[in-house]
């Protein structure tokens, strides 16, 4: 090469060897470019790196929207779930239906919460015979005051078609006026017919026909645990329903008025179903709308509902109801004895033989209980081979019976251990 082509090609710059090292290892650090590359355009450093990085860039993303369609080409095939279902939110939604369309083992427990429908059917059968009472009492004088008229609500239980209608007699014992409003909205005078405040059970009559009586079933058949339904006007709310269950059953409770006045009730339904002042005198009724008590009293410490509410077996109302209504005396079984219930500690203090039953603190003379051989002092521990643990449970064995009847009592005369029969007789009226 002479001297006129040397000068005629192009100067190389410095580090231009650097940006091609293929070429760099090959010719050496010192050596010219050859006329082919000479001519091609300079490439400056970084150009390539740039060019990488991007191409890299776009294939990822373009990798991933494919990977992205495939999976959800694949999920309705692979795990039977609509993607389109999936962003909208409805997997949950499939899910329930599978499992309704699964075999469901039925089970015989009863709860209140079982299925809501049973509830309302029981409700729509029952509340056209259920009515609110209104009452008011006529003043009372006393020695140093005037009581002016009170005013109370309660319920009530169509029983005939022809206007009778049962309730408590704490409901309407004082009662001046009474009035009745229909599930209808319509209100009524009502007349007390009779009453029979041991059993606390009345009975008031309405002038009109054709009304919707309840469907009567009985106690004799209850279970604890059992569904029911209570309807009432629990304070002032009219045709209010409430459900529940029996919790138990055979209770006795002494209740007490405002005047002091106690009364023992016997064999009452015990039940969880909230009841409140006002449902006094409503319906309690069981799965297939049958009335099965008359809701009476509660067991609260606070004034209200605290679960635990007791109704009159409606086998003992009907007995009372239909000689209220027949113009009967109603009957009442009677021994002639009066007692307290014993506890330990009364057990203990007086040294008794037992440390629970029923002691005997007065026989009536010439009463039943007198005429079989017990005494005041005596205890009794048995009614008919059941044990009696309280003064109620004695009760609640004679009022089972009908006058006329034997039952068995079993005693301690101090420590010795008897059983005789006694038989029951009316009680007198100046008793009752």
């Amino acid at each position: 090469m002479d001297e006129n082509q040397r000068r005629r090609m192009p100067p190389v710059q410095p580090g231009h060897e650097g940006t091609r090292p293929g070429y760099y290892g090959a010719l050496g650090a010192g050596s010219r470019m050859p006329d082919l590359y000479g001519s091609m355009p300079p490439v400056q450093r970084g150009d390539r790196r740039k060019g990488g990085w991007g191409r890299i860039v776009v294939t990822a993303i373009v990798a991933g929207i494919i990977g992205a369609l495939i999976i959800l080409l694949a999920m309705p095939a692979v795990f039977g779930v609509n993607p389109y279902d999936l962003i909208r939110g409805k997997v949950k939604r499939v899910e329930s239906l599978e499992e309704g369309s699964l075999t469901k083992q039925v089970s015989n427990v009863v709860s209140p919460s079982q299925g809501a429908s049973d509830v309302s059917a029981i409700a729509k059968k029952v509340t056209p015979s259920i009515v609110n009472i209104d009452v008011r009492t006529a003043s009372q004088a006393t020695p140093f005051f005037t009581i002016g008229p009170q005013e109370g609500t309660g319920s009530g239980v169509i029983c005939t078609d022809d206007g009778y209608i049962i309730t408590n007699n704490h409901v309407v014992a004082d009662a001046q006026d009474i009035k009745v409003t229909l599930a209808s909205g319509e209100e009524l005078k009502a007349k007390k017919v009779g009453a029979d405040p041991e059993n606390d059970i009345a009975v008031v009559k309405i002038d009109k026909q054709g009304l919707p009586a309840i469907t009567v079933g009985d106690s004799d058949n209850l279970e604890v645990g059992q569904l029911v339904v209570a309807v009432g006007s629990p304070l002032g709310f009219e045709q209010t329903v409430t459900a529940g269950i029996i919790s138990a059953l055979h209770r006795n409770v002494t209740a007490g008025d405002q005047s002091g006045q106690t009364t023992a009730l016997t064999d009452l339904v015990q039940t969880d179903a909230p009841i409140n002042p006002g449902n006094s005198g409503g319906a309690l009724c069981d799965s297939s709308a049958r009335l099965i008590g008359i809701n009476a009293i509660i067991a609260s410490q606070s004034g209200g509902s605290e679960g635990i509410g007791f109704a009159i077996p409606i086998d003992t109302v009907k007995k009372v109801a239909d000689d209220l209504i027949a113009g009967r005396p109603v009957s009442h079984p009677y021994i002639g004895v009066e007692g307290r219930t014993i506890s330990a500690d009364i057990a203990s203090r007086y040294n008794l033989p037992v440390t629970e039953g029923a002691y005997v603190a007065r026989v009536v003379p010439g009463g039943p209980t007198e005429k079989a051989g017990i005494k005041a002092g005596d205890i009794a521990v048995a009614a008919d081979g059941q044990a009696v643990k309280s003064i109620d449970d004695l009760i609640a064995s004679v009022r089972k019976k009908n006058v006329g009847d034997r039952i068995s009592i079993t005693f301690f005369e101090g420590n010795g251990k008897k059983t005789v029969g006694v038989t029951v007789e009316e009680e007198p009226k100046t008793l009752g």
